[in-house]
């Protein structure tokens, strides 16, 4: 039986890339869990006086001409946006990436596990990949990550935060 880690064995391989990237989407959400602006957590009066206006949450998607309109019929308020966009755009798309890379890694582990299902391994099933010790390994490893992104995403950024970030990110992005 030739190793399950071996070069030429792509489901091994596949797997191994898979908790490989699982890994490095942890360390970006650590890294970026650290340098959440606080303008979006909105906690002091002045943030919410110059950027409450300007900052949304996912009740945008409701009433986006509502907001836009309020924006846009406003000077201040057009200026506020502006300088925002220009202030946080990057790290909005770093957070926007990384938010998108847990989406990601979570649909490739299910095709993975339905490539497994389907035989598109020859000669390899979901169970025969929990016999060999590697293939368990790295089966509950890929897991476990999933898992282990959502708590660091939960724990880390609170949820109001992120609204606010995709909402942002959202806004500046595709208008």
């Amino acid at each position: 039986m030739v190793d399950f880690l071996a070069d030429n064995n792509a489901c091994g391989q596949n797997l191994l890339r898979l908790v490989s990237r699982g890994n490095a989407v942890i360390a970006e959400l650590l890294r970026l869990a650290d340098v959440v602006p606080a303008v979006f957590r909105l906690e002091n009066k002045s943030d919410q006086l110059k950027y409450g206006d300007v900052l949304c949450d996912f009740s945008y998607f409701q009433m986006a001409d509502t907001y836009d309109n309020k924006i846009e019929s406003s000077p201040q308020l057009q200026d506020r946006d502006e300088e925002f966009r220009e202030n946080y755009i990057e790290i909005l798309t770093r957070f926007y990436l990384a938010f998108e890379s847990v989406h990601k890694y979570m649909l490739d582990l299910n095709r993975y596990l339905e490539e497994l299902d389907e035989g598109v391994y020859i000669q390899q099933t979901i169970e025969s990949v929990l016999l060999i010790e590697d293939g368990k390994q790295l089966l509950c490893e890929a897991l476990y990550l999933c898992g282990v992104m959502l708590l660091v995403v939960d724990q880390k950024i609170e949820g109001s935060v992120r609204e606010r970030m995709l909402v942002s990110y959202y806004r500046y992005r595709y208008q």
